[in-house]
């Protein structure tokens, strides 16, 4: 075995260049930005990757985001309800994403990712998210009126002053408290 010498100095450097090699490829902002601005224009978003992106306030009823990937996007006060007569499902990832005051109603949400997101005040009055990960999320507040959880994982979900009426929880039963 050969020996190398070395200086506590150039363990530091070697270090360094080692750690930005490394970490070089990852970005703050992962996402496309061209395919923000397609997503923007045509509202349609599948497969892509909008990660940390800044959408508040946006309308974007009826958009498709199908296996999209919005974790950590800024979605807080956007409407994302389907249009009249449009049922899209939304089987996308919003994994930390903000979503505060956002509208969801009758948005078809299967099998959604909406771990450790934050949801508070957010309108999901007859949006179906079954199969749903809601695990951590934040759901203060939040409106789920004739919400469909079934087979929904909850856990570590912050329901507090949620508002249940004919919903219909994950293990099947309807909770109608907030009538």
């Amino acid at each position: 075995m050969k020996c190398i010498p070395f200086s506590v100095a150039g363990t530091a450097l070697t270090w360094i260049t080692l750690l930005s090699a490394v970490l070089s490829p990852m970005q703050v902002n992962a996402f496309d930005s061209q395919k923000l601005e397609d997503f923007k224009t045509t509202n349609v978003c599948k497969y892509c990757d909008l990660t940390n992106a800044a959408l508040t306030t946006r309308d974007m009823r009826g958009a498709d985001f199908q296996n999209a990937n919005l974790s950590g996007a800024d979605l807080s006060k956007a409407d994302l309800s389907p249009r009249v007569m449009e049922k899209r499902t939304l089987k996308s990832n919003f994994e930390s994403s903000n979503l505060r005051k956002a509208d969801l109603r009758q948005s078809k949400l299967l099998g959604a990712n909406f771990a450790s997101a934050y949801l508070r005040e957010t309108i999901l009055d007859e949006a179906d998210l079954t199969e749903a990960n809601l695990t951590g999320a934040n759901l203060k507040n939040a409106s789920l009126k004739g919400t469909v959880l079934k087979g929904a994982n909850l856990e570590a979900a912050k329901l507090d002053d949620a508002v249940f009426c004919n919903t219909t929880m994950p293990d099947g039963s309807t909770n109608n408290t907030g009538c």
